[in-house]
């Protein structure tokens, strides 16, 4: 008859390591009672050395075991009950658990326990772990959402209950009146061995993983993004501890009750949960009522101070640190002034709030630039109608990254928020540095925007651009761009398009130095008789004509010669980064066309997807539409100006 074997998987932040050193230091008392709890593949008292889920960080740090390698040794086991307990195996993939059941149950019956901990809960716990043990950076406010995902009760159950028998999968709610006993050792002994803790059991009342306090966790979150050095990062844990238990030893408990979430973040989570937890209840408690947690639910008139550490905060943690540490804290401040400046928002601003504190300065203000490796997009504008919409297909199908929020002519909606509007012309050079990089760090990187920028944001918002661009597509591009995933991109190829560009040229070939230009160019008789009067009628007719300005047949020639005229006057200021692309060419010629732009844009691309690209292209109905006109109404010497740029005029 096969022996028992009890898994206890987790979850992690679910008194996990109390459990462990509560099993470790009762090893005896448990074989007395016909449970063996073995030194085989333990690591700090827990058996993760015989996860089926191996962390990436751990792959060949720890020397992880085989089932066939133990199964055999502990089915020996003088005990016919084995527990092994490891936080780990909770998070194995669903195909390595079912593997991982099939495996042990060729040597023994298997049960699994696992503690449940309402999400809300759960994630706070996690953050404030990561942020102990150094990995995590980012606030809370930035992946909460994310990790709701993490937390999918019935999805992580699932492999395990269904390579199982039913009933074999013991579910406890993690809550303290849910325990029997009041106590987790006491409940885990009852509910998963029928055993109850008496005097020969040894209890430590010793918090087994104390956390650190608001303020005090927000300063070692800032530390994490500063200090790369695994070992004077976990020196810094140490002391804060230190402190924290010197200020208040209440905070540092586990279970206390300090938060990380808002009163509606946290009741936001429990409403997505709501359904998924009561299935659990239901289907492994048999609560028919669905209630798988009973602790009180926050309430959206609770009472909440947030996160952010205060100055004075800082300099407390800061000046004992300093008398503790003084190597450690000089160490610091060299990370800070390397930091101060940094591209990722969360080092520079870290750094920065820091530098007040271990450097003795005052606040400094942000430097926004575009970094070097995000200066070179690839850019396409033109006059509104030229077949801009055709280039954009035609580079991204050659595999020019186009990100960003898009309308449905493909133009760029973070671009046209940020900078299509008259008042971008009055703005400084540093308020369009910060707008520049604001839009770079949406398409490339993704990392948190300070109120300063969202302020500048928030101007541009209030800025009217209707009917060309209706107001809800600008609140759409705004709530977009402010939760850009984070990335790291490196595409070599990347840009926009947004036919107003090329009215924003100088600016941009400040703010992107490496940038190169896309002028596409269409028959300005055919653009006389356009329907896209867009650019002339709402934006920067007046700034390019003198005089009558209104959207007529000659005024859209008129505006088109300025636009063709300015363009050439930036030959030589951008040399080989600026080309000029026909339409009209493209259209009759694209193999010719095509070409050309692959070589400027320095694209590698097979001869066969160039020539399946260049069959895909077809002149438009409305090619040489002006010849349905009388072109008597045009001035002789604007004629003349369209034919010497080599369109046809007849």
């Amino acid at each position: 008859m096969k022996k028992k074997l009890y898994l206890h998987i987790g979850m992690g932040k679910t008194g996990t390591t109390a459990l462990q050193n509560f099993f470790w230091e009762n090893r005896k008392a448990l074989a007395k009672r016909d449970v063996c709890y073995p030194k085989r593949g333990t690591m700090a008292n827990a058996h993760h050395l015989l996860s089926p889920h191996i962390p990436r960080f751990l792959e060949n740090e720890w020397n992880f075991q085989a089932v066939d390698e133990w199964a055999p040794e502990l089915a020996k086991s003088a005990q016919n009950r084995v527990l092994l307990s490891s936080e780990l195996m909770a998070w194995a993939e669903e195909s390595k658990a079912r593997k991982f059941c099939a495996q042990v149950s060729a040597w023994f019956d298997v049960y699994v326990v696992i503690y449940l901990r309402r999400q809300d809960d759960i994630i706070m716990a996690s953050y404030n772990q990561q942020i102990k043990a150094g990995p995590q950076k980012r606030r809370v406010d930035l992946i909460y959402r994310k990790q709701v995902e993490r937390f999918d009760y019935p999805k992580i159950l699932a492999p395990w209950a269904d390579s199982l028998e039913p009933g074999k999968v013991i579910v406890r709610p993690y809550e303290k009146q849910q325990f029997h006993g009041g106590d987790i050792r006491h409940d885990f002994l009852r509910h998963a061995f029928q055993i109850d803790v008496d005097d020969s059991f040894a209890i430590s009342n010793k918090d087994s993983n104390p956390r650190l306090p608001l303020n005090v966790s927000e300063y070692k979150r800032m530390v994490n993004c500063l200090v790369e050095d695994g070992r004077m990062n976990d020196h810094f844990n140490q002391l804060l501890m230190e402190f924290a238990a010197e200020q208040d030893a209440s905070s540092t408990r586990e279970l206390s009750t300090q938060s990380v979430l808002s009163p509606e973040q946290r009741t936001e989570i429990i409403e997505l949960c709501r359904q998924d937890n009561a299935f659990v209840a239901n289907h492994y408690l048999e609560r028919q009522n669905g209630c798988l947690f009973k602790d009180a639910e926050p309430s959206l008139d609770d009472s909440w101070d947030g996160i952010d550490l205060s100055s004075e905060d800082a300099s407390h943690i800061t000046d004992f640190l300093k008398g503790r540490e003084p190597r450690l804290m000089r160490h610091l401040a060299q990370q800070i002034e390397s930091f101060k400046d940094a591209l990722a928002y969360q080092k520079r601003h870290s750094a920065r709030f820091l530098s007040r504190s271990v450097l003795g300065e005052t606040a400094a203000s942000p430097v926004y630039r575009v970094a070097k490796e995000d200066s070179s997009p690839l850019v396409i504008g033109g006059v509104g109608g030229s077949g801009t919409r055709l280039v954009v297909n035609l580079l991204s199908k050659m595999g020019v990254v186009m990100g960003g929020e898009l309308n449905e002519s493909l133009d760029n909606l973070w671009f046209s928020l940020l900078f299509v509007r008259r008042s971008i012309l009055l703005q400084s050079d540093s308020e369009q540095d910060k707008l520049s990089w604001l839009f770079a760090n949406a398409m490339r990187h993704g990392v948190e925007v300070t109120s300063e920028l969202t302020d500048l944001l928030g101007q541009a918002l209030a800025c009217d651009r209707s009917p060309v661009i209706p107001e809800e597509q600008l609140l759409q591009a705004r709530e977009s761009l402010l939760s850009a995933p984070p990335r790291d991109r490196r595409d070599q190829h990347w840009g926009w398009k947004e036919p107003n560009s090329h009215i924003l040229l100088p600016m941009l070939d400040r703010c992107f130095p490496e940038m190169k230009f896309v002028f596409v160019m269409r028959n300005g008789l055919d653009m006389a008789f356009s329907d896209n009067r867009n650019q002339l009628e709402h934006f920067w007719g007046d700034l390019m004509l003198e005089g009558d300005n209104s959207p007529t047949p000659q005024n859209l020639l008129r505006y088109w010669i300025a636009a063709h005229k300015r363009m050439q006057g930036f030959r030589q200021r951008m040399g080989h980064r600026l080309h000029f692309l026909s339409f009209d060419r493209l259209c009759l010629d694209p193999e010719g066309e095509l070409e050309a732009l692959r070589e400027f844009a320095g694209i590698q691309i097979s001869k066969k997807d160039m020539a399946l690209l260049a069959d895909s292209v077809s002149p438009p109905k409305t090619m040489g539409r002006f010849r349905e006109h009388d072109l008597s109404v045009f001035d002789p010497a604007d004629i003349d100006f369209v034919k010497m740029l080599g369109f046809d005029v007849t």
